[in-house]
């Protein structure tokens, strides 16, 4: 009996004399008293300390907390020992921190990302305006393991940013096979600074010097060992006083360091700003039923791929459910035409202009991508743009069929020069069809090409052809026939005397487009006229 008193005693003493323990995560926490202290799996690292931690390729995980609110900056320094690393900050929002203590598997995937960089040997500074809660560190190296020395500290605000002087800021911009670098010019001598470009797969360089002193090495390199597997693209480019720089010869999936260095009139180079950009093939454009969509083909370097999937509307009524309808128009150009499902070719054709394309056997649910590309340079500074369109509902399609031969053939009486028949091959169309016939005169001469086949956007975009011929008359299939016969018609045409003539058929679809026919020349000099 005495043993168990005296037992009971000393448990009492025991729970009086415990101290609770409180850690500074509490403060952020509303609930995290209730967490045992065994649960806690942070790799914190301390303020205004130099701390060197041990970085691998895998992704490790740090922490560090703002205990309260202030007017200062916070300034993250990721200093790599010699060793390219990829690293980026995250702020954890209240609602989040109870799971990053608690070591979620999915804590990952929580957060704001603040920044994110890669580069060697390159001290890098993240220093923004402070706020109260959790940040977390995420880095990994690129190649071997590495001792990486962090620092965090507080600092007042910057008067760059009190004066409203932003950052000096690199940006990229990816428009296709072009890529485009823009920069703010320097605040500081702004009309002295010259600028130089250093372009890398490897990493961003600290100073001009390393960079120049690379070059070289890879330089000697390539006299030397010309065929190097483990070669890697460095390049310098002095620019003066430009702000920008466009490249077209970029690789896709390869990432690219670009570092501006600025030399100020005393002749010394400083690292102005830097950034780091992953080259992607752009993905195929999505096009909806019975939407045409209209690219800039020139601007993505002559090359645009289109996605349809074949989707509900070929279950409506008046749909075709194994058809699919297409339409490639470009302006002034040809280009080359490809249709692929799931890699399987199945189109494969050259386009002047303006060309319907029919799918058969097309099934619910399957992808279909076209592919269009200018056949040479040439034509890729000749097309403007393009359009392309896909549809299951024949109904839908704005376009007239039209016939495969485009010309318009002329049928001449003997020594009749104030009239002449003309005749083509009539477009395909259950609904009544506008036929339109227009004259053009006072021609100068190869002006006009008539060996070339139609720009059909010209009818329908910003170009007012209109203005330049003169409708003789248009009617419905309801009221002519197809080949119509302009006769006696001295008064209206006023023929004149080596005069070459243009003559032009359009046809159009009720609620819907206009396409024309291949020109006609005639020449008054021909049947003799004075």
């Amino acid at each position: 009996m005495m043993i168990m008193r005296l037992w009971l005693a000393v448990l009492i003493a025991e729970l009086l004399t415990v101290v609770a323990t409180k850690s500074p995560i509490d403060d952020l926490l509303p609930h995290s008293r209730t967490i045992p202290n065994t649960t806690l799996n942070l790799d914190l690292i301390p303020q205004d300390i130099p701390s060197e931690r041990l970085v691998t390729k895998f992704k490790t995980v740090f922490h560090f907390l703002i205990h309260q609110d202030t007017d200062q900056n916070l300034c993250v320094t990721v200093s790599p020992n010699k060793t390219r690393i990829n690293w980026k900050l995250k702020f954890i929002p209240n609602k989040y921190k109870q799971k990053i203590i608690l070591g979620n598997n999915k804590s990952s995937n929580l957060g704001v990302e603040l920044v994110e960089y890669t580069g060697v040997s390159t001290p890098v500074t993240y220093d923004h305006q402070a706020t109260r809660g959790l940040y977390e560190i995420t880095a990994q190296t690129i190649d071997v393991e590495s001792n990486i020395t962090f620092y965090v500290t507080l600092r007042p605000n910057s008067l760059i940013r009190k004066f409203d002087i932003p950052p000096n800021k690199l940006t990229v911009k990816s428009n296709g096979q072009r890529v485009s670098l823009k920069w703010n010019p320097s605040h500081i001598d702004q009309h002295f600074t010259q600028y130089s470009l250093v372009i890398s797969t490897s990493n961003i360089y600290s100073t001009f010097l390393e960079a120049k002193h690379q070059l070289e090495e890879k330089l000697k390199r390539n006299v030397t060992h010309k065929s190097d597997k483990t070669d890697y693209r460095l390049e310098i480019h002095h620019l003066g006083f430009h702000t920008n720089y466009t490249l077209t010869d970029l690789i896709y999936d390869r990432t690219y360091y670009f570092t501006v260095f600025a030399l100020n009139e005393m002749r010394v180079y400083t690292q102005y700003a830097s950034t780091t950009f992953k080259y992607q093939k752009p993905k195929p454009f999505a096009l909806k039923d019975a939407k045409p969509r209209i690219e800039n083909l020139r601007a993505h370097s002559g090359k645009a791929s289109f996605r349809y999937k074949v989707g509900n509307r070929s279950r409506e009524p008046g749909a075709e459910p194994n058809k699919l309808f297409w339409y490639v128009m470009t302006c002034d150009g040809v280009v080359n035409v490809e249709i692929r499902c799931r890699k399987t070719l199945l189109v494969k054709k050259r386009v002047f202009g303006y060309e319907k394309i029919v799918l058969d056997n097309t099934k619910y649910g399957e992808r279909y991508v076209l592919k269009v590309e200018t056949v040479s340079l040439d034509e890729t500074q000749r097309v403007k743009s393009i359009e392309v369109m896909a549809t299951v509902r024949p109904r839908m399609f704005p376009m007239p069929d039209m016939p495969s031969d485009l010309r318009i053939q002329q049928y001449v009486k003997p020594d009749d020069c104030h009239s002449v028949t003309i005749g083509w091959l009539p477009a395909k169309s259950n609904e009544d069809l506008q036929y339109c016939v227009y004259l053009q005169n006072d021609i100068p001469n190869n002006s006009v090409d008539f060996s070339a086949k139609q720009d059909q956007c010209g009818l329908s975009y910003g170009r007012n052809w209109r203005g330049n011929y003169q409708r003789y008359r248009c009617w419905y299939t309801g009221e002519k026939e197809c080949v119509y016969m302009l006769a006696s018609v001295e008064k209206v045409l006023k023929l004149k005397s080596s005069t070459t003539y243009v003559i032009r058929v359009t046809v159009t679809k009720p609620r819907g487009r206009t396409l024309s026919y291949d020109l006609l020349k005639l020449d008054t000099n021909s049947c003799g006229l004075n």
